[in-house]
């Protein structure tokens, strides 16, 4: 072949191979885009299917709270990453009525190991609509296990799992089973009361209620069920418990409910722990707690010092972590308790008391008035009734 043809073939070569890397270049940088747009597609038709809606979609007025493509009711945000909830839309004033879908298919929308993967908000939205579809629907949990591969991926999403499986309900020998399988301490929250024959399952409540590397609002849950069992065998090891961990207890529920516990223990050293915690802890919700505790167990008059700490509103500074409906009332100062603290003091009308409590009930509620009239005058706001 002459040299001057054999150089035009090698230019020819080379250009046709620049340019197929160039169109590969191109394919490869474009692909995931693609399949962004794709999966985009697919989840949406999901959503669909499962009968959420898109917000940006409403025909109708809506409250954003000031943030365009988000759906409020109430003052709470109701839409995930845009979708209205399954919830909603069959409720609310869309009239988009979907059938349940069948039990595989839910659990078949639930990809966690995508999600872990991709974090993909709209994949996220349909796991959360699948676990609300189980909760107000009503549906049957044939397998405890599918819905704790969202708790074991760490989504968020626990509290949702939590309330399916305690309203299914786990027999003792599941729990057992699960919990030694898996070592998942949301477990511990559906614990059943044993019954007579169950010598197994009270060996494992008293191995979790002894556990020192478990939360204690874990082992409360057992210690609780073994004291019910037999409070002669369990009531000086529960109440030590209470005692020594009530207080520095991390959920706040938990510190409820074991408030809750001391109280009916009833005993002074159980109510030494109980005063301190409404005067100091950081929780309002938890102070309330107490406070509604006292008056269904018609302890008040036991508690006056602490409330009159309360009236005063010298306590230790709190903040509060649920809020109930959006009104202004619902945002007093961290400290102040008027109206629970004012049905509390009415015990003085119901029972036979000493003069020297009398007093105090009146000193406290005195205290209340002031408080308030002074909240009063420094809003300017005289007619309000607070």
């Amino acid at each position: 072949m002459p040299k001057r043809a054999c150089c035009y073939l090698c230019l020819v070569l080379c250009c046709v191979s620049l340019h197929l890397e160039t169109v590969s270049a191109e394919e490869t940088k474009q692909k995931p885009a693609v399949d962004q747009k794709t999966n985009a597609q697919t989840y949406e038709a999901i959503l669909y299917e499962l009968g959420a809606f898109p917000v940006s979609r409403l025909a109708k007025g809506y409250w954003d709270n000031g943030h365009p493509g988000q759906f409020y009711k109430k003052g709470k945000r109701e839409d995930v990453a845009g979708w209205i909830r399954p919830f909603w839309t069959r409720a609310d004033r869309y009239d988009l009525p979907k059938k349940p879908l069948s039990y595989e298919r839910y659990v078949s929308l639930m990809d966690v190991e995508t999600y872990q993967k991709t974090k993909d908000p709209l994949l996220f939205a349909i796991i959360q609509f699948t676990l609300e579809e189980f909760l107000y629907r009503d549906l049957e949990i044939k397998n405890p296990e599918d819905f704790l591969k969202v708790y074991h991926a760490k989504m968020g999403l626990d509290h949702q799992v939590l309330v399916l499986l305690k309203r299914r309900g786990l027999t003792a020998q599941e729990v057992t089973h699960l919990y030694e399988r898996q070592k998942v301490p949301l477990l511990l929250r559906c614990l059943p009361p044993p019954e007579k024959g169950q010598d197994g399952y009270i060996l494992f409540l008293e191995q979790i209620s002894s556990g020192r590397t478990l939360q204690a609002g874990y082992r409360f849950e057992a210690y609780k069920l073994l004291y019910e069992w037999d409070q002669e065998k369990y009531l000086t090891g529960y109440k030590e418990f209470l005692i020594k961990h009530t207080e520095q207890t991390p959920d706040v529920l938990d510190r409820c409910f074991m408030n809750e516990a001391l109280l009916k223990l009833g005993d002074e050293d159980c109510f030494t722990v109980v005063r301190r915690s409404l005067v100091t802890d950081p929780i309002y919700d938890v102070r309330t707690s107490i406070l509604r505790d006292l008056k269904e167990l018609d302890l008040q008059h036991l508690f006056l010092d602490p409330i009159q700490v309360l009236a005063e509103e010298k306590a230790k500074e709190c903040r509060r972590v649920w809020f109930y409906g959006s009104g202004p009332g619902m945002h007093v100062g961290e400290t102040e308790m008027y109206h629970i603290l004012k049905g509390l003091l009415f015990v003085s009308n119901k029972r036979d008391l000493s003069e020297e409590t009398v007093q105090k009930i009146q000193h406290a509620r005195a205290t209340l008035e002031a408080k308030k009239q002074e909240r009063r005058d420094a809003s300017g706001l005289r007619g309000l009734d607070r």
